[in-house]
This record gives C-alpha cells, structure tokens and sequence, in this order.
C-alpha cells in the first residue's frame, strides 16, 4: 500500500475519530485499518493518536499531518474533476457557502434550473455570516462576503459587486434622539453592531474620515440589525442592498450620507488552484453575471 493510501486512510479515521466507523465505511476491517495506521507511524517515528481503550483522540503531530491531508485531498479532487471535465459533463460535490441575503436572492430563486441543468452535481449549500475557513471546511466557493478570509494566500478573491454603506435608524428613534448632523454627533447615539465583522466598532467611511462607536447592542445577524432599528433601538450601518427597500417605504431613515464609504466591494472566493473546477466554474457563469444582481448593487 503506497502512502498515499495510508494518508487517505488516516483522514477518515481522524476524521471521524473512530476506526471501526472507518472500517465500516471503507468497507474493509478494523484490524486491517489499525495495521496501516500503525505502520504510517512507525514509518515515519511519529505517533499520530492517543488512544484510551474504545476512544482515540488526535495528537498535535496528528492534527499538522491532517491539515495538510486535507489540502493534498483538495488537489487530488481537483484533479479527478479535471479529468472528467475532459469528457463528460461538471459532476461531484459542490460545497458552497452564502451570504445569507446572496442565498435568498440570487441563489434559491434559480436553484430548481441549476440543478436540472447540472443533474450530477450533488450540491451543498450552507447559509451564513461567517466568512468560512476554506481548507478546513473543505469549501469549493463562498459568496457574498465583504469580509476578510482567514487564509487570503490559499484562497483566490474575485469582486462579484459593489456597494455604498448607509447609517440608518428608524424615524422614531430620530425623534426621540434627535437627527445627528456630524460625526461628532453619533458619540450620544445608541450604535447596533455585527460581532462577526473584524473592528465591528468601527464606522465605515469614506478614505478622509474615522470614527469609532462603542455599540449600544450587539448581534449575530443582518436581519437581527435591521429588526432592532425597526424597534427604534438605534442606529445600523449595512450596504445599501440590504436595507434599501426599506429606505424606500420610509422604515428607517439614512443620515450623514456625505460621510459614508461607497464604492464598496462585495466579493466571491474560491480555493487556490492552478485550474478552477469545472463544477466552482459552472456555478458562477450561472449565478453571478452582473445582470442578475440585486437593487443596490452594480
């Protein structure tokens, strides 16, 4: 057995922390599996678990060498799509993780045509506001995001849209606050914070300015922000595509315009590799052109 195959071996039981699970679902026996993965060790004079007695549990050798299984198991997944491409139609597990508004707008409406379009795609969609750890998580795409990656030099980053941000509150909490008319100003207002956002007290604005807000109120989620501003709790900065119709029906209202960022960019992200997978590739041409964006972007 080449090594190879021992490594791969390994990622399943470390995987699923258990050997008899990955005998099982590598259809072979536990006491083959404990040989290949007692051999790896002694190979290479590393030990790659703790074990206690049913139980066995990653080392820190063992938690290096899966973090680079994972990457070797990317590119060799990458290099069987390649190959299928060559001949046959884009198919395999496509992970995708979405901005939660880019899935309800641009993803879920079209999602019955791709998937009868692409029919062996088998396709994974996880909605969120975390920018997700693309070699860890084993991602094929992330969209949506204005947020920086945790691992920028694996990941390719690619604009998909732009944006201006708007400060809003409700009219009622204007009347009862009063209308900021500065910068300076918004120091005696009550400010709604995201926590996944990095320096989430800082205001986005244009290049000249800076300002920094202690939050009054901090949440999890866009649509936590926007329900809190409807409720006249106080003030939220998001781009204008979220909150835009909003505006327009007079529900929350924007303030100190002239100050805030535009020409914001919204972005998609996919692994670093030396070709794009046929199936990542696919998925973009068919809902990312520019037409297809939403209000508040171009």
């Amino acid at each position: 057995m080449s090594d190879l195959d021992r490594f791969e071996i390994f990622t399943h039981v470390a995987q699923l922390g258990s050997i008899t699970q990955a005998a099982s679902q590598l259809k072979t026996t536990k006491a083959a599996l404990s040989k290949q993965i007692k051999r790896l060790e002694a190979d290479f004079n590393i030990t790659l678990f703790t074990r206690h007695k049913q139980r066995i549990t990653l080392t820190d050798q063992g938690e290096s060498l899966l973090e680079q299984c994972l990457r070797l198991r990317h590119e060799l997944d990458e290099a069987r799509s390649l190959c299928k491409h060559f001949h046959d139609e884009p198919e395999g597990h496509l992970h995708v993780v979405a901005f939660s508004y880019f899935a309800q707008k641009l993803i879920f409406p079209r999602l019955k045509s791709f998937l009868e379009q692409y029919p062996k795609i088998s396709l994974r969609i996880d909605t969120t506001e975390r920018v997700p750890n693309f070699i860890e998580e084993q991602i094929d795409l992330a969209l949506g995001f204005a947020l920086p990656v945790p691992n920028p030099g694996e990941v390719v980053q690619k604009r998909m849209a732009t944006t201006r941000y708007i400060l809003c509150a409700s009219l009622q909490y204007f009347a009862e606050k009063g209308t900021p008319q500065t910068l300076e100003d918004l120091h005696q207002h009550h400010y709604i914070s995201h926590i996944a956002r990095p320096n989430h007290q800082i205001i986005k604005l244009k290049s000249k300015y800076q300002l920094s807000l202690q939050p009054y109120l901090e949440v999890n989620s866009v649509a936590s922000m926007i329900e809190c501003a409807k409720q006249h709790l106080g003030l939220i900065q998001l781009p204008l595509y979220m909150v835009e119709d909003l505006l327009k029906r007079g529900e929350l209202i924007e303030v100190l315009s002239e100050y805030q960022a535009i020409n914001a960019s919204v972005y998609y992200h996919y692994p670093q590799t030396r070709h794009m997978k046929p199936k990542v590739q696919r998925f973009i041409e068919f809902f990312l052109p520019t037409s297809m964006m939403p209000q508040g972007l171009t």
